[in-house]
């Protein structure tokens, strides 16, 4: 749907703060736009969007609401942001639960986010680098800190945790959840649930810990406990709802092991199955 009713910016009070918004651009009289947003060259944002503090849109961004964007992301050229989802039973007239995106985000040129189908608005955390053509669909989840390398997509519904890493033109598929420091390798893609602290390699399988994110993360002594829950998780031949009843049993102090049954646990379409790494 292309913007409708949309005029230059022109500020009621000439001496008041307002944002500094390039001549070409295009801002709904609807929008609300914080008085430190820079808005570059032949950008377009459409009504029902509110853009944080410090947020800057570099050049020939659209955004279209309903859509909340928080203090300090970057946008580069030719970010789309609030468009209908690719959804053949959605009508792209209703404007739904729209997007919701956190702070500190940097969304490089070409990424596309899709706004929500349901109740819930698709949501983007902080500080998430999203590089080059990364997607996410509608009615995605994505958690802080992660990282998209170009190309890099979300199909429907998808939950990315906390400080997942996906490499360039990885794939998730509708509904699947990635936990929490997960890496992605690239050109990789998943169609089940990818439990915490673990690489999925090509093949995909799971082939060990994410040992560098872990240590990164600062859980060095959560190290040496998971180890022992991904050996029961997919080493020793356990049924999944035993492998995580002995996690539960054996390694009950250690939160990131708990964490890990947790994910396992609330799969409804299982787990990705282990491969050695070749």
């Amino acid at each position: 749907m292309g913007p409708r009713n949309l005029v230059p910016y022109k500020p009621t009070h000439i001496l008041a703060p307002v944002p500094d918004i390039h001549p070409t651009a295009l801002v709904h009289p609807d929008a609300t736009l914080h008085d430190t947003v820079a808005v570059g060259p032949y950008c377009i944002i459409d009504a029902d969007v509110t853009i944080g503090e410090h947020t800057r849109l570099l050049a020939h961004v659209h955004l279209a609401g309903p859509l909340t964007l928080g203090k300090r992301n970057t946008l580069h050229p030719f970010v789309a942001l609030g468009q209908p989802p690719q959804d053949h039973k959605y009508d792209p007239n209703l404007p739904g639960a729209g997007i919701q995106i956190g702070d500190d985000n940097h969304l490089r040129e070409g990424v596309t986010i899709h706004r929500a189908t349901g109740d819930r608005p698709t949501t983007v955390g902080h500080r998430n680098m999203f590089m080059a053509n990364a997607h996410a669909a509608h009615d995605c989840v994505v958690g802080d800190d992660c990282q998209l390398a170009n190309g890099a997509l979300l199909a429907g519904h998808v939950t990315l945790g906390h400080r997942v890493v996906m490499g360039g033109n990885a794939g998730i598929g509708q509904f699947v959840r990635v936990g929490r420091l997960c890496m992605i390798s690239g050109a990789e893609g998943a169609s089940r649930d990818v439990p915490p602290f673990c690489i999925l390699h090509p093949t995909h399988r799971v082939c060990g810990l994410n040992l560098v994110g872990l240590r990164r993360a600062g859980l060095r002594n959560s190290i040496p406990p998971l180890r022992q829950a991904f050996d029961l998780l997919y080493r020793r031949g356990h049924p999944t709802p035993q492998a995580v009843t002995l996690i539960r049993q054996q390694l009950p102090h250690d939160p990131a092991c708990q964490e890990l049954a947790d994910f396992v646990e609330a799969a409804p379409r299982g787990i990705t199955q282990y491969g050695e790494y070749k």
